[in-house]
């Protein structure tokens, strides 16, 4: 190959780098965008009302409103954990707040606003005959507040039909709801229980990361997901269950119905204009003249914190765990996301919980990472032996190949054993980046200095020389002191392995590596990035002392 012909295959194979390059980020930057959660401020509890009324779904018959003298209640609910209230009519949950986290991390942000105006649940009976009250009546209401010390009992009744709700909140984000529905009639009367969330399509989060967001729920067994726009106007998905729970969920929180786990329910995933909803409607049950027919809910409507998801799940909610997205790796991400907790109580700083939960995987993984470095190491001593073969036999490939596995052989190197000993880390890392991207002890946890909440990228930013220059600049350039220091880490490790292969294409590509994963991790969590490098630095250390050892 001439010179000229060497050149032009060199800027060739750098093109097909940096496209490359491009289209990683580009692809990154869609899948990965930068997190941006959508507040809204609750509305007047008698608008909201009248909103959901327009959405529900209608009774068979419509009663004459026997209560129309009485203006709809609205009652407050609280504990420790939330504040907010519900409509006594259709039982409407259209407003509450989670007391124990803030919007932002500024001082005196606002609590998260759960369910507003953009997103409630609401429960109520429907009657396949006149005799039944419906979403527009409304009920007398025994109780002021809703408390774990205060029920409240919502009563409805036409002579015919009694309705007895009374509704318990515990001290964290459930609510009880057990119903008393008795036939007075002479006749038979059906009825069907029916429970909606509900969430206006300009509420919903902007993320369209790994962590799923969208309607959740636990059917026959098994946990079903689906993302908002996987689901059409025209194409609602379907199911019949016993038991089970149904709900919509976001990052951190959710609202979820659990039916009555002896009920058979429709459970339906929809999107009706510009809401979506998931809902369950009960099979419809006969109630004879006489007989009273007793139902209990549950509405969980609050943070997705293990350790409580546990308990729920404990006392009667089938693998409510699962509302958490663990990934693939279930097996390893719970676990770890468990151990991150307890290191988390222990030292009182996420950050230095990552750290040393890094330190503790890289000694349980040490014997398979020295036999990985030591296989490098060797590979790395006789690099100046593979050079003077590849020179000599630079026009016989054939040849080079079997002096190569002569000299392998003579060495006592086998090329392959420092790369599976990798792939077997390779659950490892993506079930720890599952955890450090679903844990809510992440959310707006400091660490030291500019590092203000691990669960959002690292703010400052190397190409506006950290807010000195105030140019504008792509998001994708936006750079953190963080991400600049993983890549130089990953730099360095890369310079201790040896060449991975002979082909230029091939080379150039995995010389821009730390380039690429500096400006993928630009956009990742800040904890995430503090745990690689660390991980990254303690991997080096390792490494430069096998390679002492060997001699190197």
């Amino acid at each position: 190959m001439s010179h000229l012909e060497q050149e032009k295959q060199e800027q060739k194979s750098m093109m097909i780098a940096l496209i490359l390059v491009i289209g990683v980020l580009i692809a990154f930057n869609w899948f990965f965008p930068n997190r941006s959660e959508t507040i809204d401020v609750p509305l007047n509890p008698v608008e909201q009302t009248t909103a959901v009324l327009k959405t529900a779904e209608p009774t068979d018959t419509v009663l004459p409103d026997h209560n129309n003298e009485n203006p709809d209640v609205i009652i407050p609910m609280k504990n420790g954990l939330v504040s907010g209230s519900l409509s006594a009519s259709g039982t409407v949950f259209n407003s509450l707040s989670l007391l124990q986290y803030r919007e932002t991390t500024a001082e005196n942000s606002p609590f998260v606003s759960l369910l507003n105006k953009g997103f409630w649940a609401q429960l109520a009976w429907r009657g396949t005959d006149a005799a039944f009250p419906n979403m527009n009546t409304v009920p007398a209401v025994t109780g002021n507040e809703l408390t774990p010390f205060t029920p409240v009992v919502l009563t409805w009744t036409n002579g015919s039909v009694t309705v007895e709700r009374t509704l318990s909140l515990d001290d964290a984000y459930l609510v009880r709801i057990t119903d008393k529905v008795t036939n007075k009639s002479t006749a038979p009367v059906r009825a069907v229980l029916q429970g909606q969330i509900i969430r206006k399509q300009d509420t919903l989060p902007e993320n369209r990361g790994a962590v799923h967001e969208g309607f959740l729920g636990f059917f026959d067994n098994r946990e079903v997901e689906e993302k908002y726009d996987s689901i059409e106007e025209d194409d609602p998905f379907l199911t019949s269950n016993k038991g089970g729970w149904i709900g919509i969920t976001d990052k951190y929180w959710q609202a979820v119905f659990v039916p009555d786990q002896s009920m058979i329910s429709d459970m339906s995933f929809m999107k009706k204009g510009e809401n979506y909803i998931a809902s369950f409607s009960a099979n419809p049950e006969t109630i004879q003249p006489g007989e009273t027919l007793t139902r209990t809910t549950q509405l969980f409507a609050g943070a997705k914190e293990l350790q409580l998801l546990n308990e729920y799940a404990e006392a009667g909610i089938p693998r409510f765990d699962l509302s958490i997205d663990f990934g693939w790796y279930y097996f390893l991400t719970k676990p770890f996301l468990y151990f991150l907790g307890f290191l988390y109580s222990l030292v009182g700083n996420m950050g230095i919980a990552i750290l040393i939960f890094a330190t503790l995987l890289r000694i349980a993984m040490l014997p398979i990472a020295t036999k990985s470095y030591e296989s490098m190491a060797k590979m790395k001593k006789i690099q100046p032996k593979i050079k003077a073969l590849q020179e000599r036999f630079k026009d016989n490939k054939q040849q080079l190949q079997l002096e190569m596995m002569n000299l392998y052989k003579k060495d006592k190197v086998n090329p392959a054993s420092g790369c599976l000993p990798l792939l077997i880390q390779i659950p490892v890392f993506f079930a720890l980046y599952k955890v450090l991207s679903v844990s809510i002890l992440m959310r707006q946890a400091p660490f030291f200095g500019w590092i203000t909440d691990l669960s959002v990228p690292d703010p400052s930013s190397v190409f506006t020389a950290f807010g000195y220059l105030p140019w504008p600049i792509p998001g994708i350039l936006n750079i953190g002191i963080w991400p600049v220091l993983m890549g130089l880490t990953m730099f360095i490790q890369q310079r201790l392995n040896p060449s991975p292969s002979t082909d230029e294409n091939q080379k150039i590509i995995m010389n821009m590596m730390p380039v690429i994963f500096t400006f993928m991790l630009g956009n990742f969590a800040a904890g995430l990035v503090i745990y690689w490098t660390w991980s990254n630095i303690l991997s080096i250390a390792q490494q430069k002392y096998i390679m002492k050892k060997i001699g190197v």
